[in-house]
């Protein structure tokens, strides 16, 4: 037997020593989690969920697994600002335009509950009331793009 044989035989003991550990490897990782957003991806698929929501359940499936905080909220914004703002997908603009009100009308509702009292300073209401015309300019713009008047 030569050299070349003996690397041979060695190579194939090998590959048969790490395919029998990638197996074992695969046996020991528990199934559960991703049993069960392979089953909510079939459900959601099969109840013709919007597909940029199957997107968003899957990035916050992601986040909580990889405990990367913030990871859904950077697919969702990218998603609403490529396939929304720039593609003129009609639901990720309307997520967005739905996003803005709300933080809005949010803003609005603070300086309503506030308005008797000396908790916000004057300065602090005009930057509040400039955030409010900011949030409406946008959801203007949004709106135009949504309805394709722009």
């Amino acid at each position: 037997m030569t050299d070349t044989d003996t690397d041979t035989t060695n190579t194939g003991t090998d590959a048969k020593e790490a395919q029998a550990s990638s197996t074992r490897q695969l046996i020991e990782t528990p199934h559960g989690v991703q049993e069960s957003i392979k089953m909510d991806l079939l459900e959601m698929i099969q109840e013709g969920t919007d597909p940029f929501e199957i997107i968003y359940a899957v990035a916050r499936y992601l986040e909580t697994a990889s405990a990367e905080r913030g990871y859904a909220q950077h697919i969702i914004d990218n998603v609403r600002t490529i396939y929304g703002t720039a593609l003129g997908e009609k639901k990720p603009l309307a997520d967005e335009i739905a996003a803005l009100e709300s933080r809005r009308q949010r803003i609005q509702d603070y300086l309503d509950a506030t308005k008797k009292d000396d908790t916000v300073t004057e300065e602090e209401r005009a930057r509040l009331n400039f955030s409010i015309k900011a949030h409406e300019r946008k959801i203007e713009r949004l709106k135009c793009l949504l309805q394709g008047k722009c």
